[in-house]
């Protein structure tokens, strides 16, 4: 069914060209030379009747043949404009949103995100829209939501995203058993795949600057920015950092070149222990070792940090 949908979006002109010539023939056959012209030359097998008859019963099957191949070209205008990519609205949000089995309170918040998201992308912030949608595909996934989102990470040079995005479609309307979505999702064309990079990661070598004393607790935490960041003398504190739902933080660290300590914590808005990494007793854990957690914050506030490191580890801290 969507190879034909596909196939149909294509044969527009041809169409058009195929009805007009139609017009022509049928009008061609109501003035009297036409019908002459052609019974002189089937008159000595037909009588004047029998090719009224004949010439009646064509016209009629050419005129119904016209008036399909018009319904069909109109058809082709309608699905063209409907597997355009780009082509779905607020209105195609909520049609989706009606047909859900989710609360209203969600169905309310995917709107509202949705809608923040086409604000912050008239202003030109791709990364606004781009977390505005996550939040709410989060709330209920949507076909809308989904194609946008392709479209925003397209725009900002992110392949890999995109092609995830693609794929996150497809899953929708195949589920859903939307032909018309799937020819639309062809016409977009699945993104390929970034290419592995070959070469190793250098995200821990290189300049850095001195991490900053942490706090001595929660109430104390220092606020830190992504970066990265040595341990000349040491480190060990309390770190404040605020993530936005549905943002990641990472975490990556080596331990000193000596056989030292290097560990990480990291804990919610509330101090409850989320994630841990490395070595965090006074236990000295292997040298040279790369270690790295992560953590999605599923709501929006201060998150904190705990490092215990001897001299000579390195952090880089992400937020995405």
């Amino acid at each position: 069914m969507t190879d034909l949908i596909k196939g149909l979006v294509q044969v527009r002109d041809g169409l058009t060209l195929i009805a007009f010539l139609s017009l022509v023939l049928l009008m061609a056959f109501r003035t009297q030379k036409v019908p002459e012209l052609f019974f002189g030359l089937v008159r000595d097998k037909l009588t004047r009747q029998e090719f009224s008859a004949l010439l009646r019963r064509f016209m009629i099957l050419g005129f119904a043949a016209f008036l399909a191949l018009v319904a069909l070209a109109v058809l082709a205008q309608v699905l063209s404009h409907a597997t355009q990519p780009g082509g779905l609205t607020i209105g195609d949000l909520r049609s989706e949103l009606a047909k859900s089995d989710a609360a209203q309170e969600q169905k309310i918040h995917a709107e509202a995100q949705y809608q923040l998201a086409m604000e912050k992308l008239n202003g030109r912030d791709f990364d606004g829209a781009i977390q505005a949608l996550q939040a709410s595909i989060a709330a209920i996934p949507s076909l809308t939501a989904q194609e946008m989102l392709i479209y925003l990470y397209r725009q900002n040079g992110d392949v890999d995203n995109a092609s995830k995005a693609w794929e996150a479609a497809e899953k929708i309307a195949r589920k859903n058993g939307s032909t018309i979505a799937l020819a639309r999702l062809d016409n977009t064309g699945a993104p390929p795949r970034a290419i592995p990079s070959a070469e190793g990661d250098h995200d821990l070598i290189g300049n850095s600057m001195p991490l900053p004393k942490g706090g001595e607790g929660f109430e104390t935490a220092v606020k830190i920015s992504p970066g990265f960041y040595s341990c000349a003398a040491g480190c060990v504190g309390w770190y404040a950092f605020y993530l936005e739902t549905g943002q990641t933080l990472q975490v990556k660290f080596r331990s000193p070149a000596t056989s030292s300590l290097a560990g990480a914590v990291v804990y919610g808005t509330n101090g409850q222990r989320l994630k841990s990494e490395g070595s965090l007793s006074d236990r000295a854990g292997p040298s040279s070792i790369i270690y790295q957690t992560s953590w999605t914050a599923p709501a929006s506030g201060w998150h904190f940090l705990r490092i215990i490191a001897d001299p000579g580890a390195v952090y880089r801290l992400t937020i995405r």
